[in-house]
């Protein structure tokens, strides 16, 4: 939603809006276009205006959603303001699945826009090398991240297929969104229903480390691409670790691309694969490939590191699913083989916070050595025989010889932390949470600054 703010912001409207508690990077995203943003719900925030653009975060019973349906102010969701009003006229590849979308679209928008095609793009997260969640270009592709949440409460459908994308990356697929999906194989059926709209002449690529996916796909019309898995038609091999970059090296249809990246992981080389792939079957120049793949910066928020001394490094991620939360503990753990390992983890996604998840929970931190959990966010708000139980999941962490903790507020997690730290030795804190964690960022980077200035 402030993306698409700054967007119609850059198209010559007036724009405002409101919300609850909107945090960096996007607070910052707003002022920087200037776009007035209204702390909270109220009618009078309205105004008189030609269209409303209401959010998937907002149900009947909100002041403003009630105001413009009393008052019959034209309205419609954010992905139909995108398709309407956005996107006409442009070639839509859609960056689908559980994991990965976002690195994937915003790579894959940086190798078309290295390639000179002046690509648009929209992504769920500000993309370093544009310190922008957006750019509009001049050129025929529109990348944007296709999330499987529904529109909105009036439209309970999938983003994606409101999209109607010519072409499609899909990057995984598992159980995610507990409030609005009973179970898998009603995500199963929406992705279906996303292939079902695909052109015959547009490309859907694919990960084979997903079986499910081999079953999404059967009966499309499309060009068929796998990557990663078995018998694939793009793979890759990561090799040595230089510095701060990876090598890698990608077989595919057209030879061998060999090039390096700054993210490391077995994750994040799925997703340099994703984009990889897509623009090889684009005809995009596979010099310019290596090129892009070798300056691409990532996302913010996504394995930041937001700070660094001899004794300790602090990186921030997204992660809140337990595939994610393995995903990046593993990747610290290969960068980082004997340093010792904090995890600073909040559970505050819908699915997060219910209990869904909580048997495989706690094996995704076995990578780290301590884990800090904070008192799940507005608890209060799930039916209790829903509710996730931290207190089984940290004890289970114990019997594994494990640190591990609850607590409700920053500033004991951060006393904890730090009152058992070793300076003497290298460690990783690596804060997991997909909300602003009630300022953690700036508390934490402020303290290990002046804790760093004494050793």
């Amino acid at each position: 939603m402030g993306s698409l703010a700054g967007i119609l912001a850059q198209y010559g409207y007036e724009v405002s809006g409101s919300d609850e508690h909107v945090y960096p990077p996007m607070s910052d995203k707003l002022r920087e276009w200037g776009v007035p943003v209204f702390e909270g719900f109220s009618r009078e925030n309205i105004g008189s205006p030609d269209m409303v653009i209401i959010g998937n975060a907002i149900s009947r019973g909100n002041p403003e959603a009630e105001h413009v349906l009393d008052a019959r102010i034209p309205y419609m969701s954010m992905a139909r303001a995108f398709t309407e009003i956005v996107m006409p006229g442009k070639e839509v590849i859609a960056v689908c699945g559980t994991h990965g979308k976002t690195t994937t679209t915003a790579l894959l928008a940086h190798i078309l826009e290295t390639a000179g095609l002046s690509p648009s793009f929209f992504v769920g997260g500000v993309a370093r090398n544009y310190n922008s969640n957006f750019r509009i270009g001049e050129g025929r592709y529109f990348v944007i991240e296709g999330d499987e949440y529904d529109s909105a409460f009036f439209e309970k459908i999938p983003k994606f297929i409101v999209y109607r994308p010519h072409h499609c990356i899909m990057t995984s697929l598992e159980f995610d969104h507990a409030d609005i999906y009973s179970n898998i194989d009603e995500i199963i059926l929406w992705f279906k229903r996303l292939v079902s709209i695909i052109p015959g002449n547009g490309n859907i690529v694919y990960s084979g480390e997903y079986s499910v996916l081999n079953e999404v796909v059967k009966g499309s019309r499309s060009r068929l691409l796998r990557y990663g898995g078995a018998d694939a038609d793009y793979s890759v091999s990561p090799g040595a670790v230089d510095g701060e970059m990876i090598s890698l090296q990608v077989a595919c249809r057209r030879g061998v691309l060999n090039s390096g990246s700054e993210l490391i992981g077995s994750f994040n080389y799925q997703n340099i694969l994703a984009a990889v792939s897509m623009a090889v079957e684009l005809g995009v120049d596979t010099g310019k490939i290596q090129d892009a793949v070798r300056t691409f910066q990532g996302v913010k928020r996504r394995q930041e590191l937001l700070f660094s001394s001899d004794p300790l490094k602090i990186y921030e991620d997204f992660a809140h699913h337990p595939t994610a939360i393995k995903a990046i503990l593993s990747s610290m753990r290969e960068r980082y083989p004997s340093s010792v390992i904090w995890a600073i983890y909040e559970p505050r996604s819908a699915t997060s916070r219910r209990n869904v998840f909580q048997d495989s929970l706690g094996e995704s931190f076995l990578d780290a050595d301590h884990i800090a959990i904070k008192t799940p966010y507005k608890l209060s708000g799930i039916a209790e025989d829903q509710r996730i139980d931290i207190g089984a999941v940290v004890e289970g962490l114990r019997t594994h010889g494990r640190g591990a903790g609850i607590f409700n507020d920053v500033d004991d997690i951060l006393e904890d932390i730090f009152s058992k730290m070793i300076f003497s030795q290298s460690n990783i804190i690596i804060i997991m949470s997909n909300g602003g964690f009630d300022g953690i960022y700036g508390k934490i980077t402020q303290r290990a600054s002046v804790i760093s200035g004494r050793c």
